[in-house]
């Protein structure tokens, strides 16, 4: 296996792992006081996943900084993993079949 290969693979798991866990801290972090809101607030946050939390803490920026910038920074980070992904992944599958590591 390649090293490069390999370190691009570690790349975009950190990513992947770090994003995936600012988004869930974020999430924890609006949606138990959403409930607090009323109804009109907790039943977007609680049915649509990532733009309900972030509604709620934009609409409530001033309490709910911390969680708007956990949810942002992690959906950032998951757009990052996926741009790699598609960006650089096609150049290692090519180098991968012209080594001829896929023979049958």
């Amino acid at each position: 296996m390649d090293f490069w290969f390999t370190a691009f693979m570690l790349v975009i798991a950190l990513l992947i792992a770090v994003g995936g866990a600012l988004l869930l801290v974020g999430y924890f972090g609006t949606l138990p006081a959403s409930f607090a809101f009323g109804w009109k607030n907790w039943l977007p946050t609680l049915t649509l996943p990532i733009v309900g939390p972030l509604w709620f803490a934009g609409t409530h920026w001033s309490e709910f900084s911390k969680p708007g910038k956990q949810l942002i920074f992690g959906v950032l980070l998951f757009v990052v993993a996926i741009a790699l992904l598609y960006g650089f992944g096609p150049h290692f599958v090519d180098r991968m079949a012209a080594s001829g590591m896929y023979r049958e």
